[in-house]
Order: C-alpha cells, then sequence, then structure tokens
C-alpha cells in the first residue's frame, strides 16, 4: 500500500512538473476559434489546483465574435474558470475533464435592427464544424506526446455556473433585459445520453419594465455530431412583477413538458407534452387571480416551412376550455393554415364579470352556455370559419365566416333557431328610467346617457367606423325590445364607417314587416335612416309585446315610414329624429271605453229623447288613420281621421318623442246613419263638433290625456246660437239642462263642475 501511494505521489509530481498548463493556452484558443469560431482571450494565469481534485484553473478570459471589434464589450467572459481532470487517465498521457466551474459569467446578446441575433453565427459556425467531423472520428482518449497536442475529452462529470448574468437588448422589437444571479448546474454532460441540468436566474427588464425570478430542472440531451439538442421532463416556474399590468402582485406560471428538442441542422423544432399554467393579476380583478392554462404537442420545420400542432387545449379554471389542432406551411413569406377548434359550452358570463368586461343583461342567466366549433383555415390577412356551429344559451346558429387578422373585418352567413335579443340587453326599467321627469329632465337625462354611452364605447365606434362587413342572418324566430318576430332575413354589408341595410323582412302578428336602413359612422356624429313597412298586423298583441299594455286598440295595422336621425355629444337619438309615416288601423277599436253610447246618450238628451239602445264596453272603429311629419323628434299631425259608427272624429297635434308627451286636439261629429238606430242625430246637432283636448305624459293610460274643451265647445255654441237662432236654442237648452242633461253631467263630471258647464252653457246665451 505503501509503495502504490508513493508511486501515486510520484505521478501527481510528475505531471504538475513537466506538464505546464499555460502549454495548453493556445491548443485552447485554437480549439475554440476552430469550433465556434470565438476569439478565446486568456487574460489571467492557468495554474494547477490539487485538493479535492487534480484540476486547471483560468482566472480573467473573454471571447470575442470573429470580426468583433477588441474594444468592444466581450460577447462572453468570465472571472474565473476551473477544469477538474480525471486522475486515471493521466497515468497513461491523457487529459480526460472530471468537471467544470465558471463564476462570474458575462454573456452579451444582441439582435439588430433586421432581426439577427449576434448568436447566430456562433450556431452556425459549431453547425458546420459538427458537420464536417469525419463519421469514423474516435472520441477516446488518444495517447499524444506534448500537452499541447492532447484533445479535450468530452465527458464532463459536472458542470457549475455561479454569478453568471446575460444581457439581452433587442433593437428590432426595442427590448432590453437582463438575467442576472444565474446558476446553472449539471452532472454526468455527455453527447452519448442526457443528463441532469437545473438553472435559475433573476431576471429584469426596463423595455418593458419587470422584475422576477425563473427556476427550470430538466434531464438535457446533447448531440453534438448531428446538433440536436433536447429538454426532457421540464419543469420551469417562475414569478414576475409587471407594473404596467400590476404593480402589487406577482405573476406567476409554470411550463412542464415531456421533451422539447431542437435539430439545428434541419432547423426542426418539436415538443411534447408541453402544459402551461399561471395566475396572472390584472387591476379590474382587484386580489383575485385569473387562472390560465394551456396544453399542446407540435413541431416547427423552418427547413420545410412547415408547422404541426397535434393538439392544444387553452383553459381558464372551470370557466373555459379551448381545443383544437392545425398546421401551416409557407412560414417564410405565403403563409397558409388550417385545423379545427372547438369550445365547449362554458360560463362566459363569469369568465366576463372576472375581466370586469360584462355588459348590463336583463336575464342574469344570459351567456352562461357559450360554446362553439369549426372548421379554420386562412393566411396572414384573414380566418375562415367553416362548418361552424355556434351555441349561446338556446341559440343555435350554422354557418360560415371571415375575421380579418390584419384589418377589421367580418363576413358571416348563418342561419339559427331562435334569438331572444331582449335577455342580453338592459332590463327595460333601466332604459325606461331616463323617461321619468320633466321633459327638460328628460332631455337633459336622454344627453348624459347619450354622452356615458359614447364615452364607454370609444373603442366600439372606433373599430365601426373601419369595419369591413357583410353579414346574411337568418332566424326562425326573434325577441326584440319585446317584439316576437318570425323567419327573419336580414341582411347587412359596408365598410369604411358606411353600412347599409338592404333588406330586413320577418312575419310580425299575422302580418309582415319589411325594412331597409343605413348607418354612417365615419362622420363626427353617427347618422341613421330606417324604412319600415308594415302590412296586416295584428294591432293587440304588437302593443302588448312593445308596451306591455293590451287594453288600448285592436285592429289590423298597415304603416310605412322614412325616419332618420343622428346622434353625438349634443342630443339624443330622439331629439334628432325627422321624417315622414302614415298609418291606418281597420276594422278596430278602442278598448275598455265605448265612446259612440256616451255621447249617443247625450245627443238624445239634448234633443229630449231618450234610448234604450245597449252598448258594448268598447269603441269599433271602421278606420284609424293619420299621416305624420317629423321634425327633431316632434311628431306633427294635422289630418287625424277616426271612422265610427254615427260618429266622425278628425283631430291635429304633436307628440314629442324625446320629452314623451303630447299635445292633440280633437273634434267629434254625431252622424245620423243607419246603424245607429238609438242614437237619431237632429239638423242641428249634427254641425255641433264636441271638443276634446288631449295632453300629458305617454307613460300615462288614455283615459288620462283627454278632458272636454269647455272653452273650445263654447266657441262652437256661439256660432251655432248664431245661425241657429239664439233665443230658441238657449230655451231648449236651458230645459235640456235643467233636467235629465243636467244630472246626466253632474253624475259624470261631479256637481261643483257639472254646474259650472251647465252655467258656462247658459251663459253664452245671456
Amino acid at each position: 500500500m505503501g509503495v502504490l501511494g508513493l508511486l501515486a505521489v510520484a505521478v501527481v509530481i510528475y505531471a504538475t512538473t513537466f506538464l505546464d498548463p499555460n502549454d495548453l493556452k493556445p491548443r485552447l484558443a485554437d480549439a475554440v476559434r476552430e469550433h465556434t469560431g470565438l476569439e478565446l482571450s486568456l487574460n489571467g494565469p492557468l495554474s494547477w489546483t490539487f485538493y479535492p481534485r487534480i484540476g486547471v484553473t483560468v482566472e480573467d478570459a473573454s471571447a470575442h465574435l470573429p470580426d468583433q471589434d477588441s474594444h468592444e464589450a466581450p460577447f462572453a467572459a468570465f472571472r474565473q474558470a476551473e477544469a477538474r481532470l480525471r486522475f486515471a487517465p493521466l497515468l497513461s498521457g491523457n487529459i480526460e475533464i472530471d468537471g467544470f466551474t465558471l463564476d462570474g459569467l458575462r454573456l452579451n446578446l444582441e439582435r439588430d435592427a433586421q432581426g439577427r441575433g449576434n448568436w447566430e453565427r456562433l450556431i452556425d459556425t459549431v453547425a458546420h464544424q459538427d458537420s464536417a467531423r469525419p463519421a469514423s472520428a474516435s472520441r477516446r482518449p488518444q495517447r499524444v506526446s506534448t500537452a499541447g497536442d492532447r484533445p479535450l475529452a468530452m465527458d464532463i462529470a459536472s458542470v457549475q455556473v455561479s454569478d453568471g448574468q446575460v444581457h439581452f437588448e433587442d433593437r428590432q422589437h426595442d427590448r432590453d433585459m437582463t438575467l442576472s444571479s444565474l446558476a446553472l448546474l449539471a452532472s454526468n454532460v455527455t453527447s452519448e445520453g442526457s443528463f441532469p441540468l437545473e438553472l435559475s436566474f433573476a431576471l429584469k427588464g426596463t423595455q418593458p419594465e419587470l422584475a422576477g425570478n425563473i427556476s427550470l430542472k430538466s434531464q438535457a440531451s446533447l448531440d453534438l455530431n448531428n446538433a440536436t439538442y433536447a429538454l426532457n421532463g421540464l419543469a420551469l416556474k417562475g414569478s414576475a412583477r409587471l407594473p404596467t399590468l400590476d404593480d402589487e402582485h406577482d405573476q406567476s406560471f409554470t411550463v412542464n413538458a415531456s421533451r422539447l428538442a431542437a435539430d439545428l441542422n434541419h432547423q426542426r423544432y418539436t415538443f411534447d407534452k408541453a402544459a402551461f399554467d399561471g395566475n396572472f393579476h390584472v387591476p379590474f380583478l382587484g386580489d383575485r387571480a385569473l387562472p390560465l392554462g394551456g396544453e399542446a404537442s407540435g413541431e416547427v420545420s423552418l427547413e420545410d416551412n412547415h408547422a404541426l400542432l397535434k393538439a392544444f387545449a387553452l383553459s381558464s379554471g372551470q370557466l373555459l376550455r379551448l381545443t383544437g389542432s392545425g398546421e401551416a406551411s409557407g412560414l417564410d413569406d405565403d403563409l397558409h393554415w388550417q385545423g379545427q377548434v372547438e369550445m365547449a359550452p362554458a360560463d362566459l358570463r363569469s369568465w366576463l364579470e372576472r375581466l370586469g368586461q360584462l355588459p348590463p343583461t336583463a336575464d342574469a342567466q344570459a351567456l352562461q352556455r357559450v360554446g362553439f366549433s369549426s372548421r379554420v383555415e386562412g393566411d396572414r390577412h384573414v380566418a375562415h370559419l367553416n362548418n361552424l356551429a355556434l351555441n349561446v344559451d338556446d341559440t343555435a346558429l350554422e354557418g360560415t365566416a371571415v375575421l380579418g387578422l390584419d384589418t377589421p373585418l367580418l363576413h358571416a352567413d348563418l342561419e339559427g333557431n331562435s334569438l331572444d335579443l331582449d335577455r342580453y340587453l338592459p332590463a327595460r326599467e333601466t332604459q325606461a328610467s331616463s323617461a321619468e321627469g320633466t321633459p327638460q329632465a328628460v332631455k337633459e337625462s336622454a344627453k348624459t346617457q347619450t354622452d356615458s354611452q359614447a364615452s364607454s364605447s370609444d373603442d366600439t365606434w372606433t373599430l365601426a367606423s373601419v369595419l369591413d362587413l357583410a353579414l346574411n342572418l337568418k332566424l326562425e324566430a326573434l325577441r326584440v325590445h319585446g317584439l316576437q318576430l318570425e323567419n327573419v332575413a336580414l341582411q347587412a354589408q359596408g365598410q369604411d364607417g358606411r353600412y347599409r341595410l338592404p333588406t330586413l323582412a320577418a312575419d310580425l302578428y299575422e302580418g309582415t314587416l319589411r325594412a331597409s336602413g343605413a348607418m354612417n359612422v365615419a362622420a363626427s356624429s353617427t347618422t341613421l335612416s330606417f324604412e319600415p313597412q308594415l302590412a296586416g298586423v295584428a294591432l293587440q298583441p304588437l302593443l302588448r309585446d312593445a308596451l306591455g299594455r293590451d287594453d288600448i286598440f285592436r285592429g289590423t295595422l298597415d304603416a310605412r315610414a322614412a325616419l332618420s336621425s343622428a346622434f353625438g355629444s349634443d342630443a339624443s337619438l330622439l331629439a334628432n329624429l325627422n321624417g315622414k309615416a302614415s298609418f291606418d288601423i281597420t276594422d278596430g277599436a278602442m278598448i275598455g271605453v265605448n265612446l259612440p253610447g256616451q255621447l249617443c246618450t247625450t245627443a238624445a238628451m239634448l234633443q229630449g229623447n231618450s234610448t234604450s239602445h245597449e252598448w258594448s264596453s268598447d269603441t269599433e272603429f271602421n278606420e284609424f288613420a293619420a299621416t305624420l311629419d317629423i321634425v327633431d323628434g316632434v311628431i306633427k299631425n294635422d289630418d287625424l281621421k277616426v271612422t265610427l259608427p254615427g260618429i266622425d272624429i278628425a283631430g291635429s297635434g304633436q307628440i314629442d318623442a324625446a320629452a314623451r308627451n303630447l299635445d292633440m286636439a280633437l273634434a267629434a261629429r254625431l252622424v245620423d246613419t243607419a246603424d245607429t238606430q238609438g242614437c237619431p242625430v237632429s239638423n242641428t246637432l249634427s254641425r255641433i263638433q264636441l271638443p276634446l283636448h288631449c295632453s300629458g305624459d305617454l307613460k300615462d293610460s288614455p283615459a288620462q290625456w283627454c278632458r272636454f274643451d269647455t272653452d273650445a265647445f263654447r266657441a262652437i255654441l256661439q256660432k251655432t246660437a248664431a245661425s241657429e237662432g239664439q233665443e230658441r236654442l238657449r230655451e231648449h237648452l236651458d230645459r235640456q239642462l235643467e233636467g235629465k242633461l243636467g244630472q246626466r253631467i253632474e253624475e259624470k263630471l261631479g256637481e261643483d263642475s257639472g254646474s259650472n258647464l251647465r252655467n258656462a252653457i247658459k251663459g253664452l246665451f245671456q
């Protein structure tokens, strides 16, 4: 044992005495230049170390890229490096590295404005040198005569890097980042198998501003001969603070992959079972984190300009799961891609709520089941969705769509079952709240609401001003603002802020709706035009669904209109409404009141007669028609015509749509007709018009709008008295007013009001 120990000591003394490590400097510089193209400068001494293993230490070394100015910061540098040697090979005169330690690494990576990195020259050189190596070259240590000619072994028991720093500057995308406190640990490093690898560093960026920490564990494999590199069983985790996103919370994530591989000779990159999971904080979520996860497998071949995504999945907890697959060709210049994508029915409402983007909806359950599936294909400019199946709650749509990728574009041809749009609009109470109050308050409220909507939807209007739109939509049923439409066919098209509605056709309450329109959002204020036409529409169910009331009218409605409006920051949509309209209601009735019965009873009393005719509870009419002129939200009419059995009514006035009030003057004239046997009318009485004045808030019932116009009736009686004979008429009216007619007036109007009316009538003839 003593002899063997002395022999080992003798060998060490011999090796360290006659093998000067500084003799390796030229060989090391040549080897680095040969294999990498780097110009290695060994500024410090090379020295032996004896404990715990024999090794060589290098201090203060740097490496410049080919053609790089020596006065520039080196591509790579280190403070100290130590190579530990295996003892047994030294006995046969060979050198094999047992371990490698690197302290104070400094690496400068740069990408120029054209997108080429300074490291790419290094990779190209390594790949060229490795591919040019003879296949028969043996990697086993060889016996050589001088230390300067001895090759470096390719197997390293361990590699350790500490206190490293990597600076990365990307001039193409204006990025600047630094990796500091970099530590790397690898053992049994070889090009013939895999070896464990651990890496960690602190990350700091100025463009964008960020700070964080990253750690990685994996089994790495390096095939230098074939220039293939892989990470197996990758486990990456990290956290970072991004002040631009949230300056109070760290964004955390993990990445796990079965295998990541790169084949530099064929420029092929693969990833198998790569999984991403993270929790992200955004300001509008408060302290709650947004979970995001993803899984994918695929490969990218730059040599073939081809990419394959075998399968991918994107999820956010239980709120979202998007899956699919695809492939792409022509990656360099003529990109074309295709695949399949599917989103399982998901609670989109909760997702939007967490993002702070949930719009107000009348139905609190809306958007809780949203999913779709489609074949997809496209290029750099557009995406085509074929065999598209879209489900939104109870609505199912099928068809095709085209989406713009570099410009806003939406072309779609869809068919569906039914859509209740009211579920996704604000509740009616919210919409109607601005209609309450005084006319001036209403106008101010409408303006405030419009300003608020315009302020909150600037991005939407910006998109609308540049969107290329072509939409064909067919629905079995559509509910909007309470109206129920069936067999709906809609076309919309336009671009650059100018859009048209060439066709809107639907069945509407036993009748039809036909309409066209246009919208211009390119100007400073948005302008709209709309031309609807209704034919044979049942009026009572229309009013029931539109206004929530079925106690006003029934009948068949025909109507048409040509309307236009504009809205911006100065006025509401209704305040700028202009146009013309007309309507005609036939075979209808005013519900809950019988106007002929009341007037005929009064007429019989005025003539000293009585009637035993039984009247219905409604006022049936043959026709109810008018034409309308609309100027700045005020609807004016001067030809209202209502034809009742035995009564003709004419009227004129206006309705302020923005202030939601009306002011109308009506005149009823009794007519002696064959079908009103209970209402005989004298020639004198048939010439007297019974005036009504209707005014008030549109939200009130019609019974609250209209009242008997005493002043107008006084003027009518004076005119009639002058033509018929004042004294005779006065005596006749006195008898009637003191008799049953006076009693009926008091019954209808009350004792005080009735007395006042009787005295007013008498006063006309004093």
